[in-house]
């Protein structure tokens, strides 16, 4: 991605707040434009009262003080209006590119998001869309204030004397942005190199943090702490060395800035000693030079972090530009009957699949039948792809060959009522499936927040299915002994609760969707034999009369199925 790209995306992001971020930028340019007239009234004012105090001079005071009082008041109240605009607009542009980024990563869950760690996926969900924030209010702000700041001043200070605006001009120039692009390419390296350094920091102390069990079992956490602590010192060195340059760039800045005012005030001596030019008008341009560099004060800073946004723009544009493993049809069809039918029978005929094009076949040629209501096993040893399976009809994936039919009618799935899975979209397709996953995920929230996923939007919490989908579960007992009840809170990933519970809490969740298609994988891993056969004895009465598909090598999840499919040698 080059760099401009990435600016004028973030660009087209600010579109939806483009009022608010305009008004933002007026405010800014005029409280930058109170600023300079109070300095350079203040400055007029004070050298005006000397003078006229040691020459006895009149001198009407009323007026300019009265302007200074304006200005300040003016300031003060520019600058308020400013921040609170600024932002207001920035987390407004904030939550407009976290919504976009969500959306845009949606499809790519979870297959593509498998290739990164989880700490990676955070750093770029979290910091990199936080680092952004300064592509508004330190970026476009500033330099939008001070390009105003030189067509304002450079004519003003052109009508007491061409030379005075050439000095002033060549300083903001050389403070504001050749320094700046001086260091920006000092910079860039090191800033790109803090973004990869703070996101592979983030990910490794996540994934020590969740892994810590199995560290301490295997004796391994101090060379795990070597290793964050090899990232952190990397990480210093390259914000030190940021910092060393951000020192740098302020005292250019500083340096330029005292360099314009010398020169104005040597090229306004001859006309001041000549008496053509008052000294009260003297003081008020030279302070005006001065002050002029307060418009550019911003930009040694963000050209420096130029290499940090760059990265951080370009790590979430890399992660939702990739491809969907699964894409969407052109022109999508609706399912017919689901809308009316509990329940819908599948197809699978020659289905082919592998996760890379010059891979190994997961599934080569695997073909089978199961009608509306029927059950059907799925059997094999580990990693001959079960769960693949399972991927591949909620849309995860793309199969490379075969077909997967799903159908309305009871009487086989012969006819011309069945709908190829990758004619629909994937929003459909997950809607015809409702699956215990083979690795529940449950999110650090209660019980009930955990069940009520599974709930259409819009769709009120129903106590009495509830019940019933966690009697069927075995969780009636353990939900009742709790003093929170379903408001118990889980953990992050169910740490609270024991492997059994959390499965358990899963087929819960997966009996409160009524879905045409009940996909079970290993539903009693984790479970004793009592509470495995209670489970299943259950569930063969609870999903009579629906189609589901049991995915286990456990014969005891297998016994309430009509017909086996094996897989694998």
């Amino acid at each position: 991605m080059s760099t401009r790209s990435w600016q004028v995306r973030l660009l087209l992001l600010l579109l939806p707040s483009w009022r608010m971020a305009l008004l933002g930028i007026c405010l800014s340019i005029l409280a930058l434009a109170a600023n300079l007239s109070l300095l350079a009234l203040s400055s007029w004012f004070i050298t005006a009262m000397a003078v006229a105090g040691a020459t006895g001079a009149a001198l009407d005071y009323t007026t300019p003080a009265a302007a200074v009082r304006a200005l300040a008041l003016a300031r003060a109240g520019g600058r308020y209006a400013e921040r609170y605009v600024n932002h207001d607009t920035t987390l407004r542009i904030l939550s407009t590119i976290r919504v976009w980024f969500f959306r845009r990563l949606e499809p790519l869950a979870p297959a593509r998001l498998q290739e990164h760690r989880s700490g990676d996926l955070l750093g770029r969900v979290r910091a990199d869309v936080d680092t952004l924030d300064d592509f508004y209010v330190r970026g476009v702000v500033p330099a939008v204030a001070a390009v105003a700041a030189l067509l304002l001043l450079v004519p003003i200070l052109a009508r007491f004397g061409p030379l005075l605006a050439v000095i002033d001009l060549a300083g903001l120039l050389l403070g504001g942005l050749l320094i700046p692009l001086v260091l920006q390419r000092l910079a860039a390296d090191p800033g790109r190199e803090r973004v990869a350094l703070s996101s592979d920091l983030r990910a490794t102390v996540v994934e020590q943090a969740r892994g810590m069990a199995e560290l301490v079992v295997l004796g391994a956490v101090r060379e795990r702490e070597a290793d964050a602590a090899a990232v952190i010192a990397r990480l210093d060195h390259r914000e030190s060395r940021l910092a060393l340059l951000q020192g740098w760039g302020d005292a250019g800045l500083l340096s330029a800035g005292a360099l314009a005012a010398w020169g104005a005030a040597l090229a306004l001596v001859p006309g001041t000693a000549a008496g053509p030019m008052p000294g009260p008008t003297f003081a008020m341009l030279v302070m005006l030079v001065l002050a002029s560099f307060e418009s550019v004060v911003p930009l040694p800073v963000v050209l420096q972090r130029a290499g940090e946004l760059a990265a951080a723009a370009t790590r979430l544009f890399a992660l939702i530009d990739a491809a969907p493993a699964a894409m969407e049809p052109m022109n999508p069809v609706p399912l017919p009957g689901a809308a009316v039918r509990p329940s819908l029978g599948l197809s699978v005929r020659e289905l082919r699949f592998r996760y890379s094009p010059v891979g190994p076949w997961v599934l080569n040629g695997l073909s089978f039948e199961v009608p509306a209501g029927g059950r059907l096993g799925i059997s094999g040893p580990s990693g001959v792809g079960k769960s693949t399976l399972v991927s591949l009809m909620l849309r995860f994936w793309d199969y490379e060959g075969g077909i997967v039919l799903a159908a309305a009618g009871r009487l086989g799935l012969a006819g011309a009522a069945g709908v190829e899975l990758r004619d629909l979209t994937s929003e459909d397709a997950v809607r015809q499936f409702s699956v215990v996953p083979q690795s529940p995920f449950l999110f650090h929230a209660s019980m009930r927040e955990n069940l009520e996923v599974a709930i259409p939007d819009g769709c009120p919490w129903d106590p009495g299915a509830a019940a019933e989908a966690l009697e069927t579960a075995q969780l009636s007992g353990l939900v009742a002994s709790l003093p929170a009840g379903l408001d118990t809170e889980v953990g992050e990933r169910g740490h609270e609760l024991s492997a059994g519970e959390v499965r358990r809490l899963a087929v819960a969740r997966a009996l409160l969707k009524d879905a045409p298609i009940y996909v079970l994988d290993e539903p009693t891993e984790g479970l004793d034999e009592s509470t495995a056969d209670q489970l299943i004895a259950a569930l063969d009465a609870r999903l009579r009369g629906r189609t589901v598909l049991v995915i286990s090598h456990r014969p005891r999840d297998l016994r309430f199925v009509d017909h086996i499919v094996q897989l694998g040698p």
